[in-house]
């Protein structure tokens, strides 16, 4: 299969589990323990602050991948990545099926302890984040328009589509969301879950973008983390 010409960069598109699916997101089981406060920055004189984070869980609750969007302190992102490996979370599912999922979290700190603020399920824009009031953030998802161009894909082969799959009727379109990180590798690849959507799509299509390289994506000159998300059509041109 060939593909598509356009890869969209997620701050222009709207992602969301279609309608007829019933969806239910991955929520921290209640038996974890939320992370203090780090000692070494209440001593210099900060008291709160926040990390967001992306998250790949899958489908026993697991966390498989977290990757660091935005955080007002190196300390506080590192704090926030320990506690994450060591959560189970009740997993997601999608009409009563356990099923992997992607979302970004935000995680507050204050000296009384830790919450989970938001939890966005195939979120990819980070626009319910950027109003932090008077906490600013450092390291923050670039948006799609301070990019200086495109992301340009440098290597990688289309989702392999074996013909006893379109022999036997397998086939759809299917969204892959994913993280173009300051080297230009692909992070965290993900298929959004739809219903009706077959398991075999899902797998070549997130198998084939795990393996693609970008040139590395800037804004002024200077690498920037970027979020994108490419469709494929299986079998579209039947």
């Amino acid at each position: 299969m060939k593909i598509p010409h356009a890869l969209l960069l997620a701050a222009l598109l709207v992602p969301a589990v279609p309608v007829l699916a019933q969806f239910e997101s991955a929520r921290l089981a209640p038996d974890n323990a939320m992370p203090p406060f780090p000692a070494a920055l209440q001593m210099s004189g900060i008291t709160r602050g926040y990390a967001v984070v992306a998250v790949s869980i899958d489908p026993e609750g697991k966390v498989q991948e977290a990757l660091p969007l935005a955080h007002t302190h190196p300390r506080i992102a590192e704090t926030a990545l320990a506690a994450l490996r060591e959560w189970q979370f009740l997993p997601a599912r999608l009409d009563g099926l356990p099923v992997p999922v992607q979302t970004e979290m935000r995680i507050d700190f204050t000296l009384e302890g830790a919450v989970i603020t938001s939890n966005a399920v195939n979120h990819f824009f980070f626009d319910g984040f950027e109003n932090a009031g008077d906490l600013s953030a450092s390291r923050q998802l670039c948006p799609a328009n301070q990019l200086d161009r495109a992301p340009q894909r440098l290597a990688g082969d289309a989702p392999r589509y074996a013909l006893d799959a379109g022999k036997a009727g397998v086939h759809g379109r299917v969204q892959v969301h994913f993280y173009i990180d300051e080297r230009g590798a692909v992070r965290m690849a993900a298929a959004q879950p739809a219903a009706g959507t077959h398991p075999y799509l899902m797998e070549q299509a997130v198998r084939a973008v795990r393996d693609w390289k970008f040139a590395p994506p800037t804004s002024r000159g200077r690498p920037v983390l970027v979020a994108a998300v490419q469709e494929f059509d299986f079998g579209g041109g039947r």
